[in-house]
């Protein structure tokens, strides 16, 4: 009888053990993966505007061809985006006619009063663009991705409503942040830009100081920049092109972007 209480004693004893390592390492995973969670929500902190509102790419939406737009422009029309693009708060129109059998169109740009602003020439390969207002003057600048298989030009363009033609005002390096880690921003993978607005002025998160090396055929080497700096996005990348050499990353105007890059 007493051996019999003996052995009880040691089997509960040795079950209460090993009850309470496996709490402990229980309590120790859940301990790590809240300390993951919390340096996770750290990160996304500090890379954040550190509280200054955000701002956003001002994005165009498709429409149906207006019989007003067919009756103005008489011309056949493929395709009709809805933007505003001369800053007054009311909807302007981008229309690209139809491509004829030499394999050209052309695009109208025609604000809300149905003038026609400019007039452009359908580019072979892709034409991704967004608007964004990055300086003093009411009408957005144009952040485009143009290109095709061989290559492709990034840049920030702004808008000469007066005359019609556009400026090239920076040749950049698009990289998106996805989880902590950085990729090359191919165009249709980017979501929005990395902006933010500080008093008066707007920003972008960039990097001045990277060894992005282009692998393009006909990509523009600009005279005007002894480099071409990253602009940071958010997206969804599609290809493992990883980008790990973008230092000093900081929060630039415009103005100051294209002044630090000047050659």
């Amino acid at each position: 009888m007493q051996k019999a209480t003996i052995i009880i004693f040691i089997i509960s004893f040795s079950l209460f053990i090993s009850c309470k390592d496996k709490s402990d390492k229980v309590e120790k995973t859940s301990s790590k993966e809240v300390t993951n969670d919390t340096k996770q929500t750290e990160s996304e902190i500090a890379d954040s505007s550190t509280g200054l509102p955000a701002v956003y790419f001002i994005k165009s939406e498709k429409i149906l061809a207006t019989d007003q737009l067919r009756n103005y422009l008489k011309v056949e029309l493929d395709s009709v985006e809805k933007v505003d693009f001369t800053g007054d708060k009311i909807p302007d129109y981008i229309c690209k006619t139809t491509i004829d059998s030499l394999g050209n169109g052309t695009e109208y740009w025609v604000s809300s009063e149905f003038k026609t602003i400019k007039k452009t020439k359908l580019a072979y390969g892709f034409h991704y663009r967004w608007f964004i207002n990055l300086d003093g003057d009411p009408e957005p600048e144009i952040f485009e991705g143009i290109g095709d298989e061989d290559g492709a030009d990034y840049v920030i363009t702004d808008q000469n409503l007066s005359t019609g033609k556009d400026i090239t005002l920076l040749y950049v390096n698009p990289v998106i942040i996805e989880n902590g880690k950085k990729y090359w921003g191919y165009p249709w993978d980017i979501k929005n830009i990395k902006a933010r607005k500080n008093g008066d002025n707007i920003e972008l998160f960039c990097s001045l100081n990277h060894q992005i090396i282009r692998d393009g055929n006909e990509e523009t080497d600009p005279k005007s920049q002894k480099q071409m700096p990253v602009l940071f996005f958010t997206g969804h990348h599609t290809q493992e092109f990883s980008v790990e050499n973008c230092k000093n990353e900081q929060w630039l105007t415009l103005k100051e972007i294209i002044k630090q890059t000047k050659r």
